[in-house]
């Protein structure tokens, strides 16, 4: 793949990036329209997001919620702030709450009647990386790429429940209104449209073909604004590389049909780091937000002829090469707030063009109760905390689970499956391993705790890990237990020495590209010396820690790239890798392209998700796509599909217990097939 392609349109002189009105950036004014200046706000750091509501300005960025008054538009004034948010992404205000997601740290829910003093209500444990956010009535969606749109209850905003999933090819962002969901959806490059009136049962309805990767929009009577970015449809994708930069205007009187309507360009580029954009109607005019390309108006009076008039380029933040990126804008009386990732929050003057935004009616979707569907009719037994089932490890009869807000808990494995146990944790767990009589748990920013499993089953805390700044997603114990392999945030992955258990230490980090899309770590030591992370992009990545201390052995390759949504785990000498439908097995340290090796797979099946091995036995669970898969691999060369399983929750790697399948299944709870199946 090509390179980040450098803007060529900056200013020249950088001068103090300290000064009150920082040196101008900005692109072609026959082009794109006239250069509109700016100053920074003080005392506001790097913003992701920002929202306008009355006389407040809120915006996001780094864990940190910033209320500003904006009673003077051109000066806001910082008023209060709240930290410890985790990966802050977008935000929306409905009332005298602030709505925050922060993609794998959740969501957030904020007070903020006491704008001087914003408390924190609660937090929800979204199903996967918690991308986009969008209230309507009692109800909210929150985007969750590869996932789709996961529809949560906000009744009680202290006790947020999890209410369905809509699966899209990749949603980024979302907004509403009178019980239809428009979404931006990611690398499929479409605006789809969903049906929300039953939120219990949302189907996809319509879907546009977007000339660029999909992301924010919003809507104006019978026109949907939607801003791209990347790349463009073109056959040729040398042609088409970086061209994807625009806003698209859609009319969606047809929900089921909507029709394109127009299209503006922005210059061509592509950095994949930071690639988000966004768009707000006001009046006569749309702005569009463009990560290093900056902020675009464009004049909107008559929809069939969009024209940009205007644009600003934020500063090139000191040691790097692009122009600070527009994470996302809200619009004042003759000003647009433009969030810059990297340095801090933009007040952008724009006279005679920004007013704020005027939210448009909206008929909410109703939450019908719920169905008392019988148990009785399912394959499974099925057993469902307060949260949300993210991981199970077995200890003889007893399953330990990771069950999010309701902490760990253990259930007795049976004709009944039956809670034993239940120990909260400092923050919702995510992962949990056993080893012996030890239980090693993930708690996101409470950081990985250490657990001695007692007799009457109670844990005891005997160490913990807290990375600064760092949520603990996932964590293994391969025996003999010396080292865990830990994976924090989106990606990044670090070896932990358990020589004292009471004081764990990092002693080797690492970062790659990719992100994690589920629990990616090899809860096995491989040929007796290397612990493995199966990163998105770069594939296998081998630790190697038999020596004095933990080295990068490097990575197994792949000419034709590896799926970010399937998995890898131990198979007897050697590792099982799921990738185009069929599975590889890598020998230990394996150096050669996963393309020049066996595939092997069933004839018209596509095995696809996240593999565990038990004897004879293959799970393959897709959390992203909900099906199990099990295969029986006596002949691995041979594989034989046993059965195929759709479910309602998004499962994690499974397990076996007396032949019968295991299954984390999140919101669905745990699973425990009914009896064991014959082959």
């Amino acid at each position: 793949m090509k390179g980040h392609l450098t803007l060529c349109l900056l200013a020249t002189s950088l001068g103090s990036f300290a000064a009150e009105t920082p040196p101008q950036t900005g692109h072609d004014e026959s082009l794109y329209g006239k250069r509109l200046p700016y100053h920074k706000v003080e005392k506001v750091g790097p913003c992701m997001a920002a929202e306008v509501v009355g006389n407040r300005l809120y915006a996001i960025g780094q864990g940190n919620l910033y209320v500003l008054d904006i009673t003077q538009p051109e000066t806001p004034r910082l008023l209060g702030t709240l930290a410890g948010l985790g990966n802050t992404r977008q935000i929306t205000v409905r009332g005298n709450l602030a709505y925050l997601t922060a993609r794998q740290d959740g969501l957030w829910i904020v007070d903020i009647s006491d704008s001087a003093r914003p408390v924190l209500v609660s937090h929800y444990d979204s199903v996967e990386m918690a991308t986009g956010i969008w209230v309507s009535g009692k109800l909210a969606f929150i985007a969750e790429r590869c996932y789709g749109i996961e529809t949560v209850d906000i009744s009680d905003p202290r006790q947020v429940r999890h209410v369905s999933m809509l699966k899209t090819p990749e949603a980024q962002s979302c907004w509403s209104r009178d019980n239809l969901l428009y979404i931006g959806d990611w690398s499929s490059r479409q605006l789809l449209i969903g049906d929300m009136t039953n939120p219990r049962e949302p189907a996809v309805i319509g879907a546009g073909p977007l000339d660029g990767y999909g992301d924010g929009g919003c809507l104006r009577g019978k026109y949907c604004y939607a801003a791209t970015g990347h790349h463009n449809r073109n056959r040729n994708t040398e042609e088409g590389f970086g061209k994807g930069h625009g806003l698209e205007i859609w009319d969606v009187s047809d929900p089921r049909a909507p029709v394109y309507v127009s299209r503006v360009k922005f210059p061509p580029f592509y950095s994949i780091s930071i690639d988000t954009w966004a768009a707000s109607v006001a009046g006569d005019y749309c702005f569009a937000a463009d990560t290093h390309n900056g902020v675009f108006v464009i004049k909107v009076d008559d929809p069939a002829k969009p024209a940009i008039v205007a644009h600003a380029q934020l500063p090139i933040p000191p040691g790097r090469e692009l122009a600070d990126p527009v994470g996302g804008i809200a619009l004042g009386d003759g000003v647009i707030y433009a969030a810059g990732v990297y340095s801090g929050l933009y007040v952008v003057s724009a006279p005679g063009m920004a007013s704020p935004v005027v939210r448009e009616a909206d008929t909410p979707p109703v939450l019908p109760a719920a169905s008392d569907t019988k148990q009785d009719s399912t394959p499974f037994l099925v057993y469902r905390p307060e949260g949300q089932v993210h991981s199970a490890t077995l200890q003889g009869d007893l399953a330990w689970l990771a069950c999010g807000s309701a902490g760990v808990q253990a259930v007795r494995l049976g004709d009944r499956l039956e809670l034993v146990a239940s120990h909260p944790t400092k923050e919702e767990v995510g992962f949990v391993s056993c080893l012996g009589n030890r239980l090693f748990t993930a708690e996101g920013l409470g950081g990985m705790g250490i657990y001695d499993i007692g007799q009457d089953l109670r844990l005891t805390e005997i160490g913990r890990l807290n990375i600064p700044g760092k949520g603990v997603k996932q964590v293994v114990v391969p025996e003999p237990g010396r080292y865990a392999l830990v994976h924090c945030g989106g990606a990044e992955t670090f070896v932990v020495d358990l020589s004292s258990p009471d004081k764990p230490k990092v002693v080797f980090s690492d970062r790659q590209v990719g992100l994690f899309y589920g629990d990616q770590l090899v809860n096995k030591l491989c040929g007796g010396r290397y612990l493995v992370a199966y990163w998105q992009r770069s594939g296998p990545a081998w630790y190697d820690v038999s020596g004095d201390k933990p080295v990068h052995a490097g990575n197994t390759p792949d000419d034709k790239n590896y799926s970010w949504t399937d998995g890898i785990c131990a198979f007897r000498d050697s590792l099982l890798v799921i990738n185009r439908g069929k599975y590889y097995l890598l020998a230990v340290n394996e150096k050669r392209s996963m393309s020049s090796l066996p595939a092997y797979g069933v004839e018209g099946l596509r095995i696809h998700g996240r593999p565990e091995v038990d004897g004879n036995l293959l799970s393959v669970s897709s959390r992203h796509e909900r099906t199990v898969q099990v295969l029986d691999i006596e002949d691995v060369t041979k594989p034989r599909l046993l059965r195929e399983y759709s479910l309602t929750g998004n499962p994690g790697a499974c397990s076996f217990w007396k032949g019968r399948l295991v299954i984390p299944a999140a919101y669905q709870g745990l699973l425990l097939e009914r009896e064991k199946q014959v082959k």
